[in-house]
């Protein structure tokens, strides 16, 4: 460069530098500030809306208005940034005319599913532009937990389904293999327990997939019908192979989980259950023998709820629901490389919202750990756009 050149270079710099420091260099030192002392949510739109209101020589009211950006109807879903992230709310979602959806929380997605982020791979083409954190190292247990969900997954694959298949697949056309009579006159058994015992039960049965969507009179039903049953150290809960005939929510102690693959075959430890576990609820469901065996190692005391009552309890709680909402999931996008086991557990856990026209179902910038999806009718996406 020549040494015409570099001082031409070294005055625009010196201009440069003269022009930030007198028009934009106080008054963004000013706006951060600001921002530093009250800390807002969104720093961006803050800043935007500060530098609009506190302009050097126009200063202006901000107005921010909503723009419409996205329209969804039936089968749509929407909120899975923040089950993949934990991101706020990237916009307001509102209902048109009466809207019902099914909700559900991250910690039950990754409960009943297993790794959110491993689940969403699946389908990683829909998400091809998000970057998703690195897949953390599994422990040796939640590895172990892992293929004995996925030999259970291969087990169940022939999860209730709520319409009859083709012939030849072997598809069950119902939840129950053995037609249940509901008698006219049936209650279900009551076990007197203490007011402790109820509000120690009722705590667990309300984070178990199968039980918690109750409404509280059936909820109520059902803990009164749990049974308390001991075990000592080394007692069998529940054998690989035997008929399935209760389901268990151990209350104080610890149980191993143990699976011979093939039958006979020497045991693997593959889970282990504490106070507030579930288990059994596969063969209660499906009337087929038991996958695994349930081993205390210690004293145990479990509550227990009889197949009758179960069967009887899901049949007048609304289980042909549960099939319909079942088959809903089939046709979302997001779910479809689920095995029907898994999104039977997901319809289960599923919470069904109603919302009339103009709700805001969720509003951009709030926290959010949920995901919807449109069983009946339609949304509108709008994103804040600041007016100048």
């Amino acid at each position: 460069m020549s040494a015409e050149g570099k001082m031409t270079a070294s005055g625009k710099s010196e201009q440069v530098k003269a022009y930030l420091e007198t028009n934009v260099v106080p008054v963004l030192t000013q706006a951060l500030t600001q921002m530093c002392l009250q800390e807002p949510d969104d720093p961006f739109s803050w800043l935007a809306q500060w530098l609009v209101e506190n302009h050097p020589t126009r200063p202006q009211k901000a107005e921010w208005s909503e723009v419409l950006v996205l329209k969804l109807t039936v089968g749509n879903f929407f909120g899975e940034i923040a089950l993949l992230s934990g991101k706020p709310r990237q916009a307001t979602v509102k209902a048109v005319g009466a809207t019902t959806c099914l909700v559900i929380d991250r910690d039950a997605f990754q409960r009943l599913c297993g790794n959110l982020f491993e689940i969403l791979r699946r389908n990683m083409s829909t998400y091809s532009t998000m970057e998703l954190p690195p897949e953390e190292e599994k422990p040796a247990v939640e590895e172990a937990k892992a293929e004995a969900e996925e030999e259970e997954e291969e087990a169940e694959e022939e999860a209730p389904a709520p319409a009859a298949a083709p012939k030849g697949r072997g598809r069950r056309t119902n939840v129950f293999v053995e037609p249940v009579q509901m008698e006219e006159d049936w209650v279900p058994p009551v076990f007197e327990k203490s007011a402790e015992e109820k509000t120690r039960l009722d705590g667990y049965i309300a984070k178990t997939a199968l039980l918690a969507y109750l409404d509280p009179k059936a909820k109520a039903n059902v803990t009164m019908a749990f049974d308390k049953r001991t075990y000592a150290k080394d007692d069998n809960i529940i054998t690989q192979g035997d008929d399935g005939d209760f389901y268990y929510i151990l209350d104080s102690g610890h149980a191993d989980v143990y699976i011979s693959k093939p039958a006979g075959s020497p045991e693997k430890k593959v889970f282990e259950y504490d106070s507030g576990g579930a288990f059994g609820e596969l063969a209660l469901l499906h009337g087929e023998p038991r996958l695994a065996t349930v081993r205390a190692t210690t004293d145990s005391i479990c509550w227990a709820l009889d197949r009758d009552t179960f069967r009887k309890i899901m049949m007048s709680t609304g289980q042909q629901d549960m099939n319909e909402r079942t088959q809903f999931l089939t046709k979302v996008t997001l779910l479809e490389e689920l095995t029907h086991f898994e999104r039977f557990r997901i319809a289960e856990a599923m919470e069904i919202r109603e919302f009339v026209d103009g709700d805001a179902i969720v509003k951009e910038g709030d926290p959010g750990s949920e995901f919807f999806i449109i069983q009946k009718g339609n949304v509108q996406c709008f994103k804040k756009t600041l007016k100048f």
